[in-house]
């Protein structure tokens, strides 16, 4: 898959004529890496979006609820994060409708950003999100902590990709895994800011590098 932006339906990156990144984390809330993950952003005023799973937004109410007081944009991943088995229309409005309504009543937020589980979308999925209002957020730069990598390895295949208007994916959960290890990600994060930082980046959320309009305020259709 390519990184050109295709308005409208799918996002890769935004703009490249501006200074600004986005950090997304996928398949949260997961403790105790949420919650240290929203400690260090309070720590060094940056807003992220996190693309959360349903059931794992079930698991973890009072956290998916902390990352919305927290003043961070919350996106939809599905509620199982079944990506690959995601082949029949009825299966992917299902996933992608329940995770919605896990999210709203959990954290009042009605979402209006989807990340598909492994990036994997196609004519079916992209049918789906439409006719449900979402848009799609990919990525440009992949951390590649989903691969067990250290600190210092996921801070460098950050900083060696990021260029202007990147959206860089992390995590903070895997899959349908409480507690599965994520202080890799958690140790590099306060790096990654700094060095960002450093390069003249400002760190912003989904919606304001893509100029989508209010946080979770409203969903587009």
């Amino acid at each position: 898959m390519g990184r050109r932006n295709r308005v409208g339906i799918i996002y890769w990156h935004g703009d490249t004529g501006s200074h600004q990144v986005a950090l997304t984390f996928d398949d949260g809330p997961n403790e105790p890496y949420t919650s240290q993950i929203l400690d260090i952003l309070d720590e060094y005023a940056v807003k992220a979006t996190f693309f959360m799973v349903g059931r794992n937004v079930e698991n973890f109410p009072q956290t998916a609820r902390k990352v919305r007081q927290a003043g961070h944009v919350i996106g939809n991943h599905t509620y199982s994060h079944r990506g690959p088995i995601l082949n029949t229309p009825s299966r992917v409005a299902n996933e992608i409708s329940k995770a919605g309504e896990v999210i709203r009543k959990v954290t009042s937020v009605s979402p209006y950003l989807f990340r598909p589980p492994y990036g994997a979308v196609g004519p079916r999925v992209l049918k789906q999100v439409e006719r449900l209002g979402y848009v799609v957020s990919q990525w440009s730069v992949n951390a590649g902590d989903w691969m067990g990598a250290g600190p210092h390895k996921i801070k460098k295949r950050v900083l060696s990709q990021v260029e202007d208007g990147a959206i860089i994916l992390m995590h903070d959960g895997r899959n349908l895994s409480p507690g599965h290890d994520r202080s890799s990600t958690v140790a590099a994060l306060p790096e990654i800011i700094l060095s960002l930082r450093d390069k003249g980046y400002e760190l912003v959320t989904l919606p304001r590098l893509l100029k989508l309009g209010p946080l979770n305020d409203k969903k587009i259709s």
